[in-house]
């Protein structure tokens, strides 16, 4: 056991920030589901799902930003400029979404739960390879 401890300690700064994105990642993506859940049970009789979602992404995007910017990676620019290049990754994922929900549920038999279930799923690398080399990548030595 005191092997794997001190092997643990001696490689954690190395992997820290992709465990660390799995971990938050993991909690960003219960919050947005959790979002889209909620609001689809109350509003679906009311609205379309891509409005749904896009309500549920302005809710659940300001939680993802906000735990990545300080539990993941190193804040190294002005906050809105990384919030501005943090939704530069995501809304290109959103309107992916936005066509593939509609779409899922017209020519699938599956619920919104399931179609949004299965999508987050494909989001996730993604996602840390935006936000990793564009969103909270680190500016160059030159500026």
């Amino acid at each position: 056991m005191q092997a794997l401890r001190s092997w643990a300690l001696r490689n954690w700064p190395r992997h820290r920030q992709k465990a660390m994105y799995v971990v938050v990642g993991g909690w960003n993506s219960f919050v947005a589901y959790g979002c889209f859940f909620v609001l689809y049970y109350l509003l679906n009789e009311r609205l379309a799902p891509s409005v749904i979602l896009t309500i549920a992404y302005a809710l659940a995007s300001v939680n993802g930003y906000v735990t990545f910017r300080f539990l993941v990676f190193t804040p190294v620019r002005h906050p809105v400029v990384e919030y501005l290049r943090y939704q530069a990754v995501y809304l290109p994922i959103l309107a992916l979404n936005l066509v593939a929900l509609p779409l899922a549920l017209m020519y699938t038999n599956l619920g919104a739960y399931i179609v949004q279930a299965v999508l987050a799923i494909f989001t996730v690398a993604g996602a840390y390879i935006g936000n990793k080399y564009f969103a909270f990548r680190k500016p160059d030595a030159r500026g």
